[in-house]
């Protein structure tokens, strides 16, 4: 618990940091233009799997006087880097989203929440607002199970507009602390940017986490993969 108690702090100040700071922007997205229409399709669906709600967190409803208040990063690969140095300037081939997110529990099983991020070094910026319906609360026995509706728009970046819609079906199970959960869904998302047609696609969505509590503080991790995307993500904060 000790060690707990002192990693909490420091991971939420730094992830807290890198959210709201102002970065050093080597990698603006800014040259749409030199973008063949399919290259741009290529970059938005890179950008709508980093910028996609992942919420890394069980299924089970929070409850009337439940709150989770959370910092996290997650890790993106690009499947696109050629299209991605076109626009961006930069030759990388991971894109690491840090964020600070808060949900509250409300009465007969829902949940409400949003979150404001950063793609650090970048330009991007994200915020997302989040509901979801426990079909089933869970007990003992029992798992829960719950539907997930989500929307983020992508901000920051003066000649490009993304937003995505996600749906999602979730299960998890607890075990005395530890909550292995996984769920599916799909992320639908419109793109448009200065120079190129607009574009509309949908993404499958699949992933898999553990939630991890101790008194009040939970740990989380997730594996999620939006259409070719594979994330990893972390996060530390204090759910009740």
């Amino acid at each position: 618990m000790n060690i707990v108690q002192r990693f909490l702090p420091i991971t939420v100040a730094v992830a807290a940091a890198m959210a709201i700071s102002p970065q050093a922007t080597a990698a603006d997205l800014s040259n749409f233009n030199t973008l063949s229409q399919a290259e741009f399709l290529a970059v938005s669906k890179d950008l709508a799997a980093v910028t996609s709600t992942k919420a890394i967190e069980p299924a089970a409803p929070l409850g009337l006087t439940g709150f989770d208040v959370s910092a996290s990063s997650t890790l993106t690969r690009i499947q696109d880097g050629a299209a991605w140095a076109k626009v961006s300037g930069d030759n990388a081939s991971n894109l690491m989203q840090t964020k600070l997110s808060v949900s509250k529990g409300l009465s007969g099983g829902w949940d409400v929440g949003g979150f404001v991020s950063k793609v650090p070094s970048t330009n991007v910026s994200v915020a997302g607002v989040q509901v979801k319906y426990a079909l089933l609360e869970g007990n003992a026995i029992t798992p829960a199970i719950a539907l997930r509706g989500s929307h983020s728009r992508m901000g920051g970046v003066s000649g490009m507009e993304l937003n995505n819609t996600g749906f999602d079906v979730l299960i998890s199970k607890g075990f005395v602390g530890i909550t292995p959960y996984l769920g599916v869904g799909t992320v639908y998302s419109s793109a448009k940017a200065t120079g190129q047609s607009n574009e509309s696609f949908t993404q499958s969505k699949s992933f898999v986490g553990v939630s991890w509590n101790v008194l009040l503080v939970n740990l989380s991790a997730e594996y999620d993969r939006t259409g070719k995307n594979a994330s990893v993500g972390l996060k530390a904060g204090l759910r009740f």
